[in-house]
């Protein structure tokens, strides 16, 4: 089986990516699965398996984000953002069990706003490495190891 051009630039993207742009990327998969998921649930309620799909994948997101945080270096921080990403991991679990639209509804402009956030915090960092390395790129242990 040959892969897509499209493939293998996803992948070279994913392998190359910071830790920081790793956690927008999954930020996008999460908005992207909430939205389809969404879609699916007003289109067509019958199909429950595209449904599960997307929910599924928006929960697996919510996961990494789960993964990815540092305890020990986060901190409060760090235990805030588990706990936020561990309600919405509920809230897609009921939503996926009931099919109920309406969970999925309330959390998106969250994903939104958080993936938002993110995209600006890694940006305002990476300018800052950039001025205080005189316009070198950011060094692999990045600033943002501590949480996800």
């Amino acid at each position: 089986m040959t892969r897509s051009a499209n493939d293998k630039y996803v992948e070279t993207a994913i392998l190359t990516a910071s830790k920081e742009d790793l956690i927008v990327r999954v930020f996008d998969i999460l908005v992207v699965a909430a939205q389809q998921a969404i879609e699916k649930m007003h289109a067509d309620i019958g199909d429950i398996e595209g449904i599960h799909r997307a929910l599924l994948r928006a929960q697996r997101a919510l996961a990494v984000l789960m993964g990815a945080l540092d305890m020990e270096i986060g901190g409060e921080l760090s235990v805030n953002l588990f706990r936020v990403y561990e309600f919405w991991h509920h809230e897609l679990v009921m939503a996926n069990m009931q099919k109920d639209v309406s969970r999925v509804e309330r959390l998106l402009p969250d994903f939104i706003d958080y993936r938002k956030t993110w995209a600006e915090a890694v940006s305002q960092w990476k300018a800052l490495q950039r001025t205080e390395n005189d316009d070198s790129e950011p060094s692999a242990s990045s600033g943002f190891a501590a949480v996800g």
